[in-house]
């Protein structure tokens, strides 16, 4: 069990890790899924005029009630924000105002995070029994497509993510999850197996 436990975890997450390299890095996704601003500099002097801190900011965002804001005036500013928002635009963004530094503490962190969710599929399928190799590896694929669909259609849904993007997402994760799958069902077999 602990050998199923270490080698499935520490394979699919190599496996995973070095798909999302070759994803991020290589492939020409198609239909344009992270777009370009038409004037950088433009959008740059935006954010440090507006941003007082990173984090992630909602364009038009919801009303705050101030101190001495009557309930008529807190209406009014309720329904002028809705308004902003059914018309449009809007923004859902992650702002980073700091340098990004060293992009080896990313490299590390997101190996940590495969690291884990390789762990977490690998006790998920030790759970299982009497699964053949194509099941065990289809089991891993729909731990992938849960991530996909409880981690990605809600910002389809609510922030405009698009399509494109949400497409990209989808295969990044399905074709991660299958790969990681392949290495991971071959040395995880389940409860009705010994190691």
């Amino acid at each position: 069990m602990i050998k199923q436990l270490t080698l499935g975890t520490a394979i699919g997450a190599i496996v995973l890790f070095l798909w999302s390299f070759i994803a991020w890095t290589f492939i020409p996704w198609p239909g344009d899924p992270i777009r370009s601003f038409t004037n950088d500099d433009a959008v740059i002097a935006a954010m440090k005029a507006n941003v007082l801190r990173s984090g992630v900011y909602l364009l038009p965002n919801e009303v705050k009630r101030t101190p001495g804001m009557t309930d008529e005036q807190y209406k009014k500013a309720e329904q002028d924000a809705m308004n902003r928002m059914t018309q449009g635009p809007m923004i859902f963004a992650s702002v980073r105002m700091e340098p990004m530094g060293s992009i080896s503490k990313y490299f590390v962190l997101g190996f940590l995070t495969d690291l884990f969710v390789a762990l977490l599929a690998t006790i998920l399928l030790l759970q299982t029994t009497k699964l053949s190799y194509g099941a065990r590896v289809a089991f891993v694929v729909g731990l992938g497509a849960i991530i996909f669909a409880g981690g990605h259609l809600d910002e389809w849904n609510w922030w405009s993510f698009s399509n494109a993007y949400i497409a990209m997402q989808l295969s990044v994760l399905l074709i991660g999850w299958f790969l990681a799958g392949l290495v991971i069902a071959i040395f995880v077999r389940g409860k009705t197996f010994v190691a």
